[in-house]
C-alpha cells in the first residue's frame, strides 16, 4: 500500500445551508489551495492543534494526516470534495462530516470512492445520519497494464462507479423500508 489515499466526496440532497456548512469547513484561507488538517479538525471537531496528536488523529480521523480540495460553484447538484491523507480512507472524517451535514439537512449524505495511489485498494462508501457502508472493490488489477491501457484503466474506474451507484441504490431501498416500515426501526 503506498502512503497517499484519495477520497472523492460527493454530497447529495443539500441546500444553501448544507453548502455555507461546507464553505466554512473546506474554504482556504486566503492565498492557500487546500485546507489542512489542523483546520479540518477544529472546524469539524472543534479541536485545535495544541488538543490532539497523531493517535488521536488515528483514532478519530482515521488518518495521520490529510488535507482536502473543494470544488463548489453554488450549485446544489455539484459539491465536490477531494481528501487526500496518509495510507487509509479517513473513515471516522466521514462518519462526522455526514453527522455534521445531516444535522443541517436530515436528508443529505455524502457518497464517494476512494483510490490508493497505487490503486490498491479502491472502493466505495455512502454516509448518512443513520447508515454507512464502504467496501473495497475487489478485482486484481494487472498493474503493469493499467498505466498503458486506457481501455483497462477506464473498465476499472467504470466498475468502481458502479459500485458506489450500487450503494447509493441500496441505501434509497433502505429509506424506502424505513418509510414503509417505521416498526422495524423504532
Amino acid at each position: 500500500m503506498a502512503n497517499h489515499m484519495e477520497t472523492y466526496i460527493q454530497v447529495k440532497n443539500g441546500d444553501v445551508n448544507v453548502i455555507e456548512k461546507l464553505k466554512e469547513i473546506f474554504t482556504p484561507i486566503e492565498g492557500e489551495y487546500q485546507v489542512d488538517a489542523s483546520v479540518l479538525v477544529d472546524k469539524i471537531y472543534d479541536k485545535s492543534p495544541e488538543e490532539y496528536d497523531r493517535g488521536w488523529m488515528i483514532d478519530e480521523v482515521g488518518a495521520k494526516w490529510m488535507y482536502s480540495e473543494f470544488d463548489l460553484d453554488d450549485d446544489l447538484e455539484y459539491m465536490e470534495l477531494r481528501l487526500t491523507s496518509a495510507w487509509s480512507v479517513p473513515q471516522k472524517f466521514l462518519e462526522k462530516l455526514a453527522k455534521v451535514l445531516s444535522d443541517i439537512k436530515e436528508d443529505c449524505y455524502i457518497l464517494g470512492t476512494y483510490e490508493d495511489e497505487g490503486l490498491d485498494p479502491i472502493g466505495a462508501f455512502l454516509y448518512s445520519k443513520d447508515w454507512d457502508d464502504i467496501e473495497d472493490y475487489d478485482v486484481d488489477i494487472d498493474y503493469d497494464k493499467v498505466w498503458d491501457d486506457d481501455i483497462y484503466r477506464d473498465d476499472i474506474y467504470t466498475k468502481l462507479n458502479d459500485l458506489k451507484n450500487e450503494m447509493e441504490e441500496y441505501y434509497h431501498e433502505h429509506l424506502e423500508d424505513k418509510k414503509n416500515n417505521p416498526e422495524d426501526y423504532e
